[in-house]
């Protein structure tokens, strides 16, 4: 399944797309704002259900296969080169530059929770790639930086275009008896190498195709128009309000206190009633986004009203 954007008649993908960007943006921010884990945790779970309702859950985990080699990753090589934490697990020989090797539980539990966290944020930009249409941002920008934008938009199709085309590519050749998948690894990697050409010239007759196709319609010959006109309705409003309030909520609870979650030396966790509920807050707003997605598709009156 290749993570790019498909358009979907879902209430997600029918909002304004500056809404839309601003809603994963706050997810983001949530993320980023704490190192607590479970708030990871959270805004992974917010994001799976914000999939789920705006049908790109297959394509979104996808995406989970790399947070698993990021989080892997995280997880072993904090505690090599980190000396800090109270509670020593393993004491290693002394290696020269590094000095002792030490293996602490609280290395340990870090890398964990920055492996959640790095993988909370791909997971939150994974939805931005999945729900925003980059050609409706191309066409809210006017004047010069509608250039920028062109090069943006053109640059994030450049992935999932070149991913399609190589498993095109590969089913060609196979249903013509080429052995691609035969032999060692150094074997398969050197059956890849006439790829890379094909896929260079496939790009560039796409981009030829494309240049050909933006001065068929007097791109940059003057000044441009939009089809749409896209304003705030109700339902842009209401995600802006859910966004607004989850990194408010988020915010207060970060110069609060009452959630943070400290790993070193020792790993502690003030847990209270207001924490956990702050901790809540990007799952809850997702049910409501499930709830009114749900709502949205089986009720013409409330696709009409937002």
């Amino acid at each position: 399944m290749i993570p790019a954007y498909r358009s979907r008649c879902t209430y997600l993908h029918s909002i304004n797309p500056v809404v839309q960007v601003l809603f994963i943006v706050s997810l983001a921010t949530v993320s980023l704002a704490t190192d607590n884990p479970v708030m990871q945790i959270m805004v992974i779970a917010a994001c799976m259900m914000v999939s789920i309702a705006a049908d790109v859950f297959k394509e979104w985990i996808s995406w989970c296969r790399l947070c698993a080699y990021v989080s892997l990753f995280a997880l072993i090589i904090n505690p090599l080169v980190s000396r800090q934490g109270a509670t020593v697990l393993w004491t290693g020989p002394h290696l020269p530059v590094f000095g002792r090797l030490d293996i602490t539980l609280e290395a340990i539990i870090y890398g964990a929770g920055m492996g959640l966290k790095l993988s909370a944020l791909i997971l939150c930009f994974a939805l931005l790639s999945l729900i925003v249409d980059p050609d409706r941002i191309l066409g809210l920008l006017r004047g010069r930086g509608s250039r920028s934008a062109l090069l943006i938009a053109l640059s994030l199709k450049m992935v999932p275009n070149s991913t399609q085309d190589a498993g095109d590519i590969l089913d060609a050749m196979r249903s013509r008896g080429i052995a691609l998948d035969d032999g060692g690894r150094y074997k398969v990697m050197k059956s890849r190498i006439p790829l890379v050409s094909k896929l260079v010239s496939t790009g560039l007759d796409r981009a030829v195709d494309l240049a050909e196709a933006m001065e068929s319609r007097a791109y940059g010959s003057g000044l441009r128009t939009r089809f749409h006109e896209y304003g705030l309705k109700a339902g842009d409003t209401l995600l802006l309000l859910l966004s607004a309030t989850a990194v408010s909520l988020c915010i207060a609870g970060m110069i609060s206190g009452v959630f943070t979650f400290t790993y070193y030396p020792k790993l502690s966790w003030s847990a209270s009633a207001a924490g956990i509920a702050v901790l809540l807050t990007p799952v809850v707003f997702s049910l409501i986004l499930v709830t009114l997605s749900w709502s949205w598709r089986k009720w013409t009156w409330l696709k009409l009203r937002i």
